[in-house]
């Protein structure tokens, strides 16, 4: 069911993107060896972080329980590392079941972080052979716009960093979990930072692209993903596709791939420590704050607007029709409709009855009527219901309003001030196609 859910790709896209590729040139601007803009945000509670690559965006969650080790492992502590993709991210993913995909990827988050002893495991251990720490590192794909694994790597590794454990005592039968009131939580130990640096690969090796989007993905052969650290050591290579790459070839990329790497590095240093900094001086962080205050802003921003609007009902008593004779008739009565409004230059919204609303702009520029054609009184033959006319003295424009519930048509005419004879009337009735 995933297969129809996924975004074809057409020829011509294709060919344009290789094109652009021959010419030196990227669709989004950015050169061969240039990373999208990266964001690096930590949570309210320890662990947490939500990173930003481009429009792909992950949030990470590191959670640790007290568990037995393992029998051939009975001094260290368990790494786990899970990462979801559902259909929030992308409507080709399917929610509660691991693709092929996640199980690469999963993989690949393992190798990188797990099997290359980047977390000191025994640090973990409580009590040999009865109780260790166990971590969990959840991953979330909120967006997906390409390279998922390098924003997944950054992210896991960022809120490993970030995270700390709660203290624990033993008397040598139980174990007492303290809290962050009682002691200080104590930070995981990390002896290298490793992430993914991933490159696509377009006719045969000729062009290659670093943090590839949605579509070079698609149109990609293939992808080397290599895994670096700050000390240029190699923590895991992965080739997939069907491009045929030689060694001098690899080793290019991986010496290019060494500064992106010390640079993310960097990044994710300078901002868990800052964040620390933060939290321990009993500051309020988080990147909820943030969103907090755009929503805020926005909301403030609606409630200004909101305030030029009123609403304000008219008297039951029988409307007079307005007979379309000249400009000045029109005017005239307008201001009369009108004479309750004591606000210049607002707009005011009156309901007139059911399904029947007026709005009248009282200003220099013009004013909005709504004509209620079906009074008794002075009907206009001509005229269709709900007719809506704009006098204005800078333009003469028709324009046409198609009505939601009745058969008609709803017209706007606008009149110049300076004719007072020639009037536009609005045409006949017209069934609706």
């Amino acid at each position: 069911m995933s297969n129809f859910r996924k975004t074809i790709i057409s020829n011509a896209e294709k060919q344009f993107l290789i094109k652009n590729l021959r010419e030196s040139t990227r669709l989004d601007g950015r050169a061969f060896n240039t990373i999208r803009d990266l964001k690096i945000e930590f949570g309210k509670d320890w662990g947490c972080c939500n990173v930003s690559l481009g429009k792909t965006k992950v949030l990470a969650q590191v959670t640790c329980d007290l568990q037995e080790p393992k029998s051939n492992r009975p001094s260290e502590g368990t790494l786990n590392i899970n990462l979801e993709l559902n259909p929030m991210a992308d409507p080709s993913f399917e929610a509660g079941r691991q693709s092929d995909l996640s199980a690469q990827l999963n993989r690949l988050l393992e190798k990188c972080l797990k099997d290359s002893k980047a977390i000191d495991l025994e640090s973990l251990c409580i009590q040999m052979k009865k109780r260790v720490w166990s971590l969990r590192i959840d991953l979330n794909v909120l967006n997906h716009d390409g390279n998922i694994l390098d924003c997944a790597s950054i992210a896991a590794l960022a809120a490993l960093s970030h995270f700390r454990r709660p203290d624990v005592t033993s008397d040598g039968v139980e174990f007492k979990i303290h809290s962050i009131e009682e002691r200080d939580p104590i930070p995981i130990v990390v002896y290298h930072y490793p992430v993914y640096i991933t490159y696509a690969i377009f006719s045969g090796g000729d062009f290659l692209v670093v943090d590839p989007t949605l579509l070079e993905e698609g149109v990609a052969e293939a992808f080397l993903s290599i895994g670096l650290n700050s000390y240029d050591e190699l923590c895991g290579l992965h080739l997939g596709g069907k491009a045929q790459l030689s060694t001098n070839v690899i080793l290019e990329i991986t010496n290019k791939a060494t500064k992106h790497a010390c640079g993310i590095i960097n990044l994710i240093k300078k901002g868990v420590e800052l964040d620390t900094k933060k939290k321990l001086s009993a500051k309020e962080t988080g990147f909820h704050k943030g969103n907090l205050k755009e929503t805020n802003d926005s909301l403030s921003k609606l409630s200004i607007s909101l305030d030029h609007w009123t609403t304000t009902k008219t008297s039951k008593k029988k409307k007079k029709s307005l007979k379309l004779n000249t400009v000045e008739e029109i005017n005239n009565d307008c201001r009369m409709e009108c004479d309750d409004i004591n606000q210049p230059n607002h707009e005011v919204i009156r309901d007139l009855g059911v399904q029947t609303t007026e709005l009248v702009h009282k200003g220099t520029k013009g004013e909005w009527i709504i004509i209620d054609s079906d009074s008794e009184e002075g009907a206009n033959p001509n005229s269709s219901q709900n007719d809506i006319i704009f006098v204005e003295t800078s333009k003469v424009e028709t324009i046409k309003v198609q009505g939601s519930d009745s058969e008609e048509e709803n017209v706007i005419i606008v009149c110049e001030s300076n004719q007072e004879k020639n009037v536009s009337k609005s045409p006949k009735k017209k069934k609706a196609t």
